[in-house]
């Protein structure tokens, strides 16, 4: 069994079209036939990826292609309108041109004129006239054609030397302003660093002293949390101590209550009131910030003497 290839992709790779006739097709194997469709698989997505390569060629194209169209109308458009400035520019220099050519032909002399001049005051006058004009016009004329001239200048003309010498000399002045301007800023903005470096050094130097000062704080309250655990344990045992003897004194009572009586049994009262201010345990402590003291029912009092005092009494 023979199998027809068609021509190679466009990429210029080794991927090729398959070509299968009917025959072939329902002739191959089903591995065959997969192999084939894989081949033509990888032509049809090289097709594909050629075929996007050039249509973001295309559009890069058309892009360019519409830059180039808007350039060349704007470009029209200038050489329009340098066009224009030139015709009126030539039309008026023309039109001098002929009054100068009038004047001229005007002024040329004659022996009959010369002997009327010579006569006639107002003839004088109206020459002087003209003379003037002439030499207005003759101003203008010098004027239209240096314009004229400028609108033309090459790098090695006379016109061309003196525009570029004055545009040195503007970049230069225009460098110097610059640098007058920039100069007075860099200072200001040094004077306002200097400030914020002072301002800075404040702040750092407050922070210091603010944590030195919470550093002292936490000490301190290490050292009355220390004070007030030991006080809490010196309590406890206050209390073990005072409910031990109140129950041996409980115990005493009933047994002395029944042997003696009434008048026993007020004098172990007597006792008892006595044994319980003996029983009051008094301790006094000295903390580096604040005091605590615990009153008769055992109830917590903070001082401002530095002072800690507690008292356990017993019922």
């Amino acid at each position: 069994m023979t199998e027809q290839e068609g021509p190679k992709s466009p990429d210029g790779g080794g991927k090729q079209r398959v070509v299968l006739s009917e025959t072939e097709l329902s002739g191959l194997a089903q591995n065959e036939l997969v192999d084939r469709w894989k081949r033509q698989d990888i032509y049809v997505s090289g097709l594909e990826e050629k075929l996007g390569q050039q249509e973001g060629d295309i559009a890069d194209l058309r892009q360019t292609l519409e830059k180039a169209q808007l350039q060349l109308s704007e470009s029209q458009q200038r050489e329009k309108v340098l066009v224009r400035r030139l015709a009126a520019k030539e039309q008026e220099s023309q039109d001098l041109v002929c009054q100068v050519n009038e004047l001229k032909s005007a002024q040329i002399p004659t022996s009959s004129s010369l002997r009327s001049t010579l006569l006639d005051p107002a003839v004088n006058s109206f020459l002087q006239l003209l003379r003037n004009e002439l030499q207005t016009t003759r101003l203008r004329l010098e004027d239209t054609q240096n314009e004229l001239s400028a609108w033309k200048f090459t790098p090695d003309s006379n016109t061309g030397k003196r525009l570029m010498a004055k545009c040195r000399l503007l970049y230069q002045e225009n460098e110097e302003l610059g640098k007058m301007t920039s100069s007075g800023r860099i200072a200001l903005l040094e004077g306002e660093l200097e400030l914020q470096k002072k301002f800075s050094e404040e702040v750092r130097q407050s922070q210091q002293e603010l944590d030195s000062y919470l550093t002292d704080l936490d000490e301190d309250v290490e050292g009355m949390q220390s004070t007030i655990l030991f006080l809490q344990q010196e309590l406890r045992k206050a209390k073990d101590t005072a409910a031990a003897l109140q129950k041996e004194n409980s115990t005493l009572k009933l047994q002395n209550g029944r042997a003696n009586g009434d008048s026993v049994c007020e004098q172990e009262r007597t006792d008892s009131e006595s044994e319980c201010e003996r029983t009051r345990v008094k301790r006094v402590r000295r903390s580096s910030v604040l005091s605590i003291d615990y009153n008769e029912d055992d109830t917590l009092v903070i001082n401002s003497n530095g002072d800690v005092a507690m008292s356990s009494d017993v019922d």
